[in-house]
């Protein structure tokens, strides 16, 4: 299944009737006179038995079919607040198609406050407009709220999740048909969890037929406010459809969801670079023990430890699941080193923007469209003209060049560390090549001579360019691609010089001096070569960036990466094989995707919702290649 080309998300205009949040879209109010934080407590929380429902909970999912100004979000977190550390983990899935600019938002939240504490947090972290899940995490992570922004009726079954509550919201039938409609509201029965409740101050007759028809026992209940009747709801029978879900669950193996994390949180994951580190401390957060095991005696020893590496999104004209999947690793590394900023020692990155520079008039044109695309906002990415791209990058960019504001570069193997450094129940096993094995505990990873390293009941494939250690791999198709960069001495631009890129790159800002790639071959050689060296140094005039005619180099270093036959990650379980899962095959991109598939295996194991939409998450799987 594949979501149709986006359209440019448009922020919703936002004006007041009577002090009240208006909609002229809509031509209705956000909430009701009598208040919104009033409204949510009497309708949502009431209605769906919260906070009651929470006690003795570890997670709990809510799904919200209308985010609007997020009144009912904040309202919940702070109700879940008021019970501190007994609150279980809070995962708050919300649909918009039309969300309000974050200008537009603080105007909004300004009038609420009661919510002024979570109004500043969500604010802070208000996602650039593009369509798809943003995944925002708040009190350390206790609170995370899934906002899927775009057109509800695409995206509804794009999602992966068992929500315990359903807020159903909206504006009025009359105006806004779709979240009321049939469609909708056999995806939210999909989505529930077996025992789910559903509340909305909705009691229209067609409304209560159709949840009834979907698996809800639905009630109704004193209104509030003008209404005289609102409705709550129950998932407590198997609906018609029961069976064309199971067997749709069968045919798609790559979909297999975890509805509950396994009895024992231990995993053994097998690699030290970006893939297994980051997964190593996304299991760990969550309070897993977790085995690592690396053939070299310390972290990032592969192409994980080149000096920098780039973070940035790759756009394309249609928004494909490439363009969509970056974007979204993009962004979630990004949260990933907010959330490292003050836990650990300085982890050396510029996020002073990327500029890729356009090399003649045609890639010019391309560059331009980009910048125009599906999926491309401003505060990603923008066309620079010659003038302001030279003034920027200190560089000759005669046919100007694509800007990513908040891209850069970072250290790879320094993101490794920090990230382990955060890992708590970490158990390494350093200088140790391993095979795996299934055991009678799950997975055994033993040493070259037999002897049983550690076992537990998850294993977790993260080796990057090495080969399987399985007896029976799976014959996925992956090549191992060599590539070279060069060092030379630091140039007189100004720190906090954007990185360069098209034609190779250029990291003006690297530790330890300019750093110049990387070429790409299939050679095995692991020594340095003059003639890549010579490819290496030909960019700084080809991306227009010269400081003179000669260059004293200061380090070169090979590395060897994995990249599959699609170019795009291989991440999830692995067919066939209980327990085993992958996170391997990420190719130049290992920041982009690194991160997000370390949250993707963690929601997999823990039973949270998916990060990604269902088209994504096919598009990594390892059963793709069945």
């Amino acid at each position: 299944m594949s979501v149709s080309v986006a359209m440019p998300l448009l922020p919703a205009p936002l004006t007041f009737r009577n002090g009240v949040p208006y909609s002229e879209t809509y031509a209705d109010v956000y909430h009701s006179q009598a208040g919104a934080v009033a409204q949510c407590r009497a309708v949502f929380l009431t209605g769906n038995g919260l906070p009651e429902r929470w006690r003795g909970r570890e997670s709990f999912q809510i799904l919200e079919t209308g985010f609007g100004l997020g009144l009912n979000f904040l309202t919940t977190w702070h109700e879940c607040r008021r019970l501190g550390s007994t609150a279980p983990r809070l995962h708050f899935i919300s649909l918009e198609h039309a969300p309000l600019s974050s200008a537009d938002l603080t105007l909004a939240l300004s009038g609420y406050p009661e919510l002024a504490q979570e109004s500043r947090h969500l604010l802070s972290a208000w996602p650039p407009l593009t369509q798809g899940i943003h995944r925002l995490h708040f009190d350390a992570g206790r609170v995370t709220l899934y906002l899927v922004l775009g057109d509800m009726a695409d995206l509804l079954p794009q999602l992966t999740l068992a929500a315990d509550a359903v807020y159903l919201d909206g504006f009025s039938p009359r105006t806004n048909p779709i979240p009321w409609s049939e469609p909708v509201l056999r995806q939210v029965a999909r989505l529930c969890r077996h025992g789910a409740t559903l509340a909305t101050w909705c009691v229209a007759g067609h409304l209560r037929r159709t949840l009834e028809h979907h698996g809800f026992h639905t009630t109704r209940a004193p209104g509030f406010g003008t209404k005289r009747e609102r409705l709550s709801a129950c998932y407590d029978r198997i609906p018609e459809d029961a069976w064309c879900k199971i067997v749709q669950r069968l045919e798609q193996p790559a979909l297999q969801f975890t509805l509950e994390p396994p009895p024992q949180r231990h995993a053994l994951v097998i690699g030290a670079g970006l893939a297994g580190c980051l997964v190593s401390a996304a299991l760990g957060e969550r309070g897993w023990h977790i085995e690592l095991c690396e053939s070299r005696n310390e972290p990032a020893q592969e192409a994980s430890g080149n000096p920098a590496g780039i973070l940035r999104p790759f756009p394309s004209l249609d928004d494909n699941r490439a363009a969509r999947l970056a974007r979204a690793g993009f962004l979630t590394t990004l949260h990933w080193l907010a959330n490292l900023k003050g836990k650990t020692e300085v982890l050396p990155h510029g996020l002073n923007g990327v500029l890729r520079i356009a090399q003649d008039a045609p890639e010019a044109a391309h560059l331009f469209a980009l910048s125009r695309a599906p999926g491309s906002v401003e505060a990603l990415l923008h066309w620079l003209p010659r003038a302001e791209a030279e003034r920027l990058g200190h560089c000759a960019a005669p046919w100007g060049a694509l800007f990513y504001p908040t891209a850069g570069w970072l250290d790879p193997g320094q993101f490794c560390r920090a990230a382990l450094a955060q890992t708590p129940h970490l158990s390494t096993h350093w200088g140790q090549p391993v095979t795996l094995q299934p055991g009678p505990a799950g997975w055994e990873a033993r040493t070259l001579c037999g002897a049983l390293l550690a076992q537990a009941p998850i294993a977790i494939l993260a080796g990057g360019a090495h080969p399987l250690p399985l007896s029976n791999a799976p014959l996925w198709p992956r090549q191992r691609l060599r590539g070279q960069i060069t060092q030379i001495e630091r140039s007189p631009v100004p720190m906090g010089t954007p990185v360069l890129c098209g034609s190779g790159y250029v990291i003006p800002d690297a530790p330890g001096g300019p750093c110049l790639g990387a070429t790409y071959d299939r050679s095995a050689d692991i020594a340095p070569r003059s003639a890549d060296r010579a490819e290496n140094l030909q960019r700084l005039t080809a991306l227009g960036w010269d400081d003179g005619p000669e260059h004293s180099v200061v380090q070169e270093r090979v590395a060897f990466r994995s990249v599959s036959r699609d170019r795009l990650p291989i991440i999830g379980p692995v067919p066939g094989a209980k327990g085993l899962f992958a996170l391997t095959a990420l190719g130049s991109r290992g920041l982009v995707w690194a991160p997000l598939g370390a949250d993707l295996l963690c929601a997999w194991l823990e039973g949270d919702p998916l990060p990604l939409e269902k088209d994504l998450v096919q598009a990594v799987a390892p059963a793709r290649y069945r």
